[in-house]
């Protein structure tokens, strides 16, 4: 009996060495998706475990599993789905010539209009905005008691940094 148990595992040791590997290809697209899936799962199941720690009862691994492999799917749809966008935008490129086809632009070719002084720096439209600014710095709020004014200013340090 033993002999025969020993010429049967040598026999199937030596058909299992002497058969060559098949490999099949599978499409990297669906092993993404797989590879994603699969980690949502553990990753919900992990969860799901750690929920005991606050009373959950035993089936919240399974429905953390659950979870995880619905948002594993999900996710893995959208990086395979913007990877093959992606990849489409670079081998079919679309032109850009006309991109905003019902605007005119002061920087292209062409007759020039009434509009095109407000492009240029004009000195008595920037010395009105500049004493425009300084009035409005009086606005500020502050307190009258009798005939003397007093500014409420305050400050509040939000971030402090220190090099």
């Amino acid at each position: 009996m033993t002999r025969n148990l020993t010429k049967f595992f040598l026999v199937s040791c030596l058909v299992l060495i002497s058969i060559k590997g098949v490999r099949a290809q599978v499409n990297p697209r669906w092993k993404a998706l797989g590879a994603m899936t699969a980690y949502g799962a553990a990753g919900g199941a992990l969860l799901g475990t750690a929920s005991l720690a606050f009373g959950s009862s035993g089936r919240a691994i399974f429905k953390g599993a659950s979870l995880g492999l619905y948002a594993g799917i999900i996710f893995g749809s959208y990086i395979v789905i913007s990877h093959a966008y992606k990849k489409h935008q670079r081998e079919n490129p679309t032109p850009k010539e006309n991109y905003y086809p019902d605007t005119q632009s002061p920087y292209e070719d062409g007759d020039e209009s009434e509009n095109d002084s407000f492009f240029y720096w004009n000195p008595s439209v920037e010395q009105a905005l500049q004493q425009n600014r300084e009035d409005s710095r009086d606005i500020r709020p502050s307190l009258i008691r009798g005939n003397s004014k007093f500014d409420l200013n305050f400050s509040l340090p939000l971030i402090n940094f220190t090099f």
